[in-house]
């Protein structure tokens, strides 16, 4: 419960207290004093018709009744030590048999409080009788209003001043109200007692119309503007009028003391403590100060709650509100079972639409959480796509440049495959050459593969060689210093599938010593020509691959041997596919670096 409106109706006037708990923040949100007569509320009728104008007003809050004190009874009562279980048990039958009536129509209810006793257990009780109480929620008109709570006089002060003053463990509370006067002790912080007797505001009223022969209206106004027991104002008779009512409450104080005898020499100890709306006649207070000889105080305006102060005679009203929102620390209710248990049901439809309108936050939070999840991750797919559209206009305007590129490159790469064949001729010449020297050998024939497996197998020597292949061809006869005869021809037809030729040359030589010492200088010629990287294979040719193209007059018959002497891939062999990584092969370096597209290789016309 979040709200509650505190009905405390006497005969004189009603006070309304509207507070609310926000969160364990308590606040007064409105306060209201209707003076019934000034009204013109005498009757019942027109009382429930102003109450449910004023409740259909201020929202129709659950209400919290205060029932006037002399209706009901409080005290202690001292048990022996039983089970919890067994404890409701003795409570009821202690209260039927000290009210006196049966138990079907008594309303009570307890709190346990601390003792000093071993052995014994003490607990507040409060009961009335229930056709009081349902006379009363008659009277106001509001049975069928949500009465959250019902409870005395006496349990609502002892609520407000714990709040007001939680510090202060023993107090006495004198309520002075219109018709009653209410006393209520407090020891430890706790009630231990509570009493009323019909002597209060009106009584005074009463007695001074008399006393100076007027209207009750009129003593009402005198006593309430003027000083009637001070001053030039005095009525030198009402002050007995006063005593009275002061021998009257301190014999109810007297009785409790002597029943509470360890406590009487400590009575000067106990604060007291004066509210209700007859103490604000003028004077009254400093009469019971001076002749009375009782040091009162006005209530407490210092809460730990610096914005929950009640105003002025507003005091019961706010006790019954907070023990309706759960601040009571002494809580006693006297609600009837069948209001009681209609707003259990209330309270757990409430605990249900809360529970619901919990879970209905929680799937808003959750599909918000989940939209805005989908949204973030449509904008980082948006962004991604966005990226994906750049790179792929990249990719196809980098393809589109390798593209062009390849078409230059193949432009230019027969001319650089040209230019590559006539260093590898040279550089293979040059190889050959160096070879020669200090070794009793001579090259008989200097031919590239193409053109000398192009030849028939048993095709005789002729000096004439055609040069229409890929490759550029050298032709030429020259005597070496042993007198062979070196030439170098290209075929004229294309390779088969079935062809053995590869990028090379094929080199025949002479070597006129036999046995070991021949098996020794080609074994070191082949060795030193394997060396080179501008070879990737030298080996002997098969005898079934020969051609005899070598002129017969510089050959020794059993003494020539046929090397086939195979380039290294070069990267101008092959046109490059589209968009595909170079082969895994190293291009082989020229001259010890890496071939460029920039070398000024020239190649030799056919």
């Amino acid at each position: 419960m979040r709200r509650v409106l505190a009905l405390d109706a006497g005969s004189r006037c009603i006070k309304l207290l509207l507070a609310e708990s926000d969160f364990g923040r308590l606040r007064i949100l409105k306060e209201e004093l209707v003076d019934l007569q000034a009204e013109g509320l005498v009757a019942a009728e027109e009382l429930q018709t102003h109450l449910q104008a004023t409740l259909e007003e201020w929202g129709r809050p659950p209400l919290a009744l205060i029932l006037p004190q002399h209706a009901s009874v409080s005290q202690v009562i001292d048990l022996p030590l039983a089970p919890e279980s067994e404890v409701a048990r003795l409570i009821q039958d202690e209260t039927v048999k000290l009210s006196g009536v049966s138990e079907s129509r008594i309303v009570y209810d307890f709190v346990r409080t601390d003792t000093a006793a071993q052995g014994r257990q003490q607990f507040w009780v409060t009961w009335a009788k229930e056709g009081d109480i349902r006379d009363r929620i008659a009277r106001l008109g509001v049975e069928q209003e949500d009465l959250c709570e019902v409870t005395t006089t006496a349990n609502a002060l002892i609520a407000a001043y714990r709040l007001a003053n939680a510090q202060s463990s023993r107090a006495i509370l004198v309520h002075l109200g219109a018709q009653t006067t209410v006393l209520v002790i407090l020891l430890a912080g706790q009630g231990v007692f509570a009493t009323s007797f019909q002597m209060g505001g009106d009584f005074f009223t009463r007695s001074l119309a008399r006393l100076r022969s007027c209207p009750e209206e009129t003593a009402e106004t005198q006593k309430r503007t003027q000083d009637v027991l001070n001053g030039p104002d005095a009525c030198s008779d009402f002050a007995g009028v006063v005593d009275g009512w002061v021998a009257e409450l301190k014999r109810q104080l007297n009785e409790w003391f002597e029943h509470n005898a360890e406590l009487a020499p400590d009575a000067a100890a106990f604060e007291l403590v004066a509210c209700g709306g007859g103490f604000s006649q003028p004077g009254l207070l400093e009469y019971l100060r001076a002749r009375a000889g009782m040091d009162f105080q006005l209530w407490p305006q210092d809460t730990q709650f610096e914005t929950v102060q009640p105003s002025k005679q507003f005091e019961v009203a706010f006790g019954a509100a907070l023990q309706a929102l759960g601040y009571s620390t002494q809580p006693v209710s006297l609600l009837p079972e069948d209001y009681r248990l209609a707003w259990r049901k209330r309270q757990s439809r409430q605990r249900l639409e809360v529970a619901s309108l919990g879970l209905v936050v929680l799937c808003l939070l959750a599909f918000a959480f989940g939209t805005w999840r989908q949204t973030s991750i449509i904008d980082q797919k948006r962004a991604l796509l966005g990226k994906l559209q750049c790179a792929r206009g990249a990719v196809e305007a980098n393809n589109a440049l390798t593209a062009e590129l390849y078409r230059d490159y193949e432009s230019f790469r027969p001319m650089f495959a040209c230019q590559q064949n006539t260093l590898d001729t040279l550089k293979t010449l040059t190889l050959l050459q160096q070879t020669r020297s200090n070794r009793s050998f001579w090259y008989v024939l200097f031919a590239d593969q193409q053109s000398y497996f192009n030849q028939p197998a048993g095709l005789s020597l002729t000096n004439t060689l055609s040069a229409t292949n890929v490759f550029a061809t050298i032709a030429g006869h020259g005597k070496s210093p042993g007198g062979a005869t070196l030439e170098r021809s290209a075929s004229a037809g294309t390779s088969t599938n079935l062809s053995p030729a590869k990028p090379g040359f094929i080199a025949e030589l002479c070597i006129p010593d036999g046995g070991d010492e021949a098996r020794r200088v080609r074994r070191e010629l082949v060795d030193e020509l394997k060396q080179q990287r501008l070879f990737s294979k030298v080996d002997l040719l098969s005898d079934d691959l020969r051609r005899n193209l070598a002129e017969s007059k510089v050959v020794i018959s059993d003494r020539n041997i046929v090397l086939a002497l195979d380039f290294a891939a070069t990267e101008f062999q092959q046109p490059l596919p589209p968009r595909k990584p170079p082969p895994s092969l190293p291009a082989r370096a020229v001259g010890g670096r890496a071939l460029q597209n920039g070398d000024n290789l020239h190649p030799i016309a056919p």
